[in-house]
């Protein structure tokens, strides 16, 4: 036990031994009725047991005691020799030298533990690392990450908000880029459609006024062709058509693998997407319906109304068809949409409403509005976000409220957050108690009967 052949130690071990032995042979313990003096010659072998354990020190204490017999012998005083005294000095050894090996095991085990915790952290930053960077290429490819959507959304308003006429000039290469990422368009083209006579402000057939030049392209071998059946279809329909969305009973017949109509809340065609190749596994349901909805928000974005991150009292029908095309989302496409109302109830607290706005993503619609009772009021709808996430930002906004409201936080409450389809019943009796008129109520019947 803590045997280690070093020639170093064992040099220091001989070398102890034997200044420990001349300085007993100096010390007056030898002497006759000798009972006072401390056994100093025990500091040496008591150090080396210490520092090299239990058989290195022992070994010392052996040389010294043997040393010691052998110039007694020498001197023909080997009845001097104290016996006692050697074995007191042995047995004070071994407890050390088992104490410092006991030592070095538990301090060698805590080493390896340790070690192997090293490792483990190491080896797991690096999965971290590695898993990171795989999340943020699939982000980049397919878009679908909240932050991604968020900062391309939000990034194509502040471009519309520089332009207030002829935006699809200058957002065409943003939009088709996002619309890319998330569809894994290849080859594709964007084209701006001129839904309306600006001579008589009526509503026209809408690829007649379809500008024949994309604004924006990528790939090559891009080609319009007017007369594809999917695209005739889909200018008719205003409906993101796909040959993923076909059943197996269906053949595909068309040139092009997705036809995205831009269709404001207005239900006009402010434009379309046409894409000859994309990467067909990227389109999934989750992706088209995604597409849908990026294609209708960059749609508001190139109409002529004022892109404003808030909407007024004033902007009450907008709103409404905001829910309205939610809900239309929800039966085509199978996507969630929810819906959540703060209210002031005391009227002093319109700065903290404001502040909600801060939480806003690139595709979530705020409606700043007074109930019937002159409760000043927000109405907040979050497209493509289920109950779980709308209650994790219900939570965010509990945080905010307790922050900025403290002891006085029940004075304004947050209603929902509810399900568009799903919670329609709690949606429609929170608008009857809010005093908002019931024409959206008939919009959702509609599409119910």
């Amino acid at each position: 036990m803590g045997f280690k052949h070093d020639t170093v130690a064992w040099l220091e071990t001989l070398v102890v031994a034997i200044i420990s032995t001349y300085v007993w042979t100096r010390s007056g313990v030898l002497l006759p009725n000798s009972h006072d003096s401390f056994l100093w010659p025990i500091i040496g072998p008591l150090l080396i047991s210490l520092r090299y354990g239990f058989a290195k020190g022992v070994i010392c204490a052996l040389a010294m005691s043997a040393m010691l017999a052998a110039l007694l012998e020498r001197s023909n005083l080997i009845e001097y020799f104290p016996s006692y005294v050697s074995v007191g000095m042995m047995l004070i050894i071994m407890i050390a030298g088992e104490f410092r090996d006991q030592w070095d095991d538990i301090t060698q085990k805590n080493l390896a533990e340790f070690e192997y915790i090293n490792q483990r952290r190491a080896s797991l930053a690096q999965s971290y690392q590695l898993l990171k960077v795989s999340h943020d290429q699939l982000e980049q490819r397919t878009a679908g990450q909240t932050v991604s959507l968020r900062a391309s959304v939000s990034e194509l308003q502040k471009i519309a908000t520089l332009h207030n006429e002829r935006r699809l000039e200058f957002l065409g290469e943003p939009i088709l880029n996002l619309l890319s990422e998330i569809g894994g368009i290849e080859v594709g083209g964007i084209y701006s459609v001129d839904s309306k006579d600006t001579a008589h402000r009526k509503q026209r057939a809408g690829y007649e006024k379809l500008n024949p030049l994309p604004h924006a392209e990528i790939g090559t071998d891009h080609l319009l062709d007017t007369s594809d059946p999917m695209f005739k279809d889909m200018m008719e329909r205003k409906q993101l058509l796909s040959p993923a969305k076909l059943d197996e009973h269906h053949t595909h017949s068309s040139r092009y693998q997705l036809c995205i109509p831009m269709v404001d809340t207005h239900d006009d065609l402010q434009g379309c997407i046409v894409a000859e190749s994309a990467k067909f596994f990227m389109l999934t349901p989750a992706n088209i319906a995604l597409l849908s909805l990026v294609a209708n928000h960059a749609a508001d974005l190139l109409c002529d109304a004022i892109v404003a991150p808030i909407l007024q009292e004033s902007d009450k029908e907008a709103f409404l068809r905001y829910i309205d095309r939610a809900e239309q989302n929800r039966l085509d496409q199978g996507i969630d949409s929810t819906l959540v109302y703060c209210v002031d109830h005391v009227g002093t607290h319109h700065e903290t409403l404001q502040s909600i706005v801060k939480f806003r993503r690139g595709a979530d619609v705020y409606w700043s509005f007074t109930t019937s009772s002159g409760k000043p009021a927000l109405a907040v709808l979050l497209p493509l976000t289920n109950a779980s996430h709308a209650a994790q930002y219900v939570g965010r906004l509990e945080k905010l409220l307790q922050d900025d409201l403290g002891d006085n936080r029940n004075e304004v409450s947050i209603w929902g957050p509810w399900v568009i389809d799903r919670d329609d019943q709690d949606i429609d009796a929170a608008m009857r108690e809010l005093g908002i008129v019931n024409d959206h109520m008939a919009i959702f019947a509609s599409h119910r009967y």
